[in-house]
């Protein structure tokens, strides 16, 4: 196993060019945004393939869905296990385990033969789906602290938020010339590229600070985490973020589709707001380069509350149906703004758990997962034929994320110690 040496700007104290993962930046931001989007090619792919895979199994209408659902609930599950794994047997060691068993649900997925065998390999694929986004995030707090992490997770993002734009259209490209198979198939071919791009990572927790796995050592460092006001202060403003965000995602369809009646302009208005996003990210990575992340964050909030406001006073104006034209920009300026800042606040949770960074990463991911799921689920159920109750969601969401934000920053660092049973 190579091990690189962290290369330390003087003046930051920060991990510089070639951290302990020995890669060049670039590289590594490429690995890890190919690392995080397997959870976007496991979801997004086979979107366009409900029809086919209904056909091919004899389902009734809608059951299709029950593989998004199982997936989600168990990349729910996994999001608690990975990370105590990683911290007890090394990075590299979980990782490949964790892509292993994702190629392997993936491919009996894929060749299943029956619903039942297909839904197995979703659970089995889910599982594993959630253990590159809590190593991925634990590596990146290996190898890199503060503002410069935080430069590094928007960078990831950034180019993260290409694969939502792509993995439809990719699965579509796909049916055009073969099976519902290949848009599941698809997911074993980018998992083996990981895997095996993997070999040229060094691993990056030190073997001296390695937690066994163990019942009380876990709960002691969960407990560690939930006490760490600056970590919980900026997981629930991460977790607010995602509850403001996630309608777009399950709504706009509807918004767009139904309301507007634009069902032939949802992919590239979608793809729009992706690009958007992605440059609002890159805006953000810049101004934490010459600001400060925490300075980032508190403002991008503020404005994302300022603006979510403007939108809820437009559309009681038109009766929640404001000009389409209208009601699209101003989407966008809440989700860039959003896409703005919940990267670095992901990031600023995990600036006090070095010595504990996976079991931090499960911890935090469950919250942010499963709470801001059950949040979003409020606003998706009042948006019918208006379009007010995103913008009113946004609006209490983003003032939580704000309020979250200046409970941290007004809360005294507490760097996490990991418990000895």
């Amino acid at each position: 196993m190579r091990k690189a040496k962290a290369k330390t700007d003087p003046t930051s104290g920060v991990d510089a060019v070639s951290a302990a993962h020995g890669l060049s930046k670039s590289e590594f931001v490429v690995l890890s945004s190919l690392i995080s989007a397997t959870i976007a090619i496991s979801i997004d792919t086979i979107l366009p393939a409900f029809d086919e895979l209904s056909d091919a199994f004899d389902l009734a209408d809608g059951s299709a869905s029950l593989s998004i659902t199982l997936f989600l609930a168990a990349l729910g599950v996994g999001t608690l296990v990975w990370g105590p794994l990683a911290d007890a047997y090394g990075r590299r060691p979980a990782l490949w385990v964790s892509l292993g068993l994702f190629i392997l649900g993936a491919s009996l997925s894929s060749l299943a033969g029956s619903f039942t065998v297909f839904l197995l390999g979703r659970v089995a694929w889910g599982l594993a789906a959630a253990g590159p986004r809590v190593i991925g995030l634990a590596i990146v707090r290996d190898c890199y602290s503060g503002d410069e992490m935080a430069r590094i997770m928007s960078l990831i993002s950034a180019i993260f938020l290409i694969v939502p734009i792509m993995a439809p259209a990719l699965g579509e490209i796909i049916l055009q010339f073969t099976t519902w198979r290949w848009t599941t198939g698809v997911a074993v071919v980018i998992g083996v590229i990981a895997a095996v791009w993997l070999n040229r990572m060094s691993e990056t927790l030190d073997p001296d600070q390695r937690q066994p796995v163990q019942v009380r050592r876990i709960v002691g460092n969960t407990r560690t985490v939930l006490t760490n006001r600056v970590t919980l202060a900026y997981t629930l403003a991460t977790t607010f973020a995602y509850a403001a965000f996630f309608p777009w995602l399950g709504s706009s369809p509807r918004i767009i589709n139904d309301i507007y009646g634009r069902p032939d302009q949802f992919a590239a208005l979608f793809a729009v707001n992706a690009g958007l996003m992605a440059c609002a990210i890159i805006v953000a990575e810049r101004l934490v380069k010459r600001r400060s992340g925490v300075w980032v964050v508190a403002w991008a909030a503020f404005l994302a509350t300022v603006a979510s406001g403007g939108y809820v006073a437009v559309a009681a104006v038109f009766d929640g149906v404001p000009n389409f034209f209208a009601w699209f920009a101003m989407a966008c300026v809440l989700t860039m703004l959003n896409a703005a800042f919940s990267p670095i606040t992901t990031t600023l949770a995990m600036e006090p758990m070095g010595s504990i960074a996976g079991v931090a990463s499960s911890v935090s991911g469950a919250i942010v997962f499963i709470a801001s799921a059950l949040l979003a689920g409020i606003t998706d159920r009042f948006i019918d034929e208006s379009v007010t109750p995103f913008g009113l969601g946004f609006l209490v969401y983003s003032l939580a994320a704000l309020i979250a934000i200046q409970v941290a920053r007004t809360a005294s660092p507490q760097p996490a110690t990991a418990t000895n049973p």
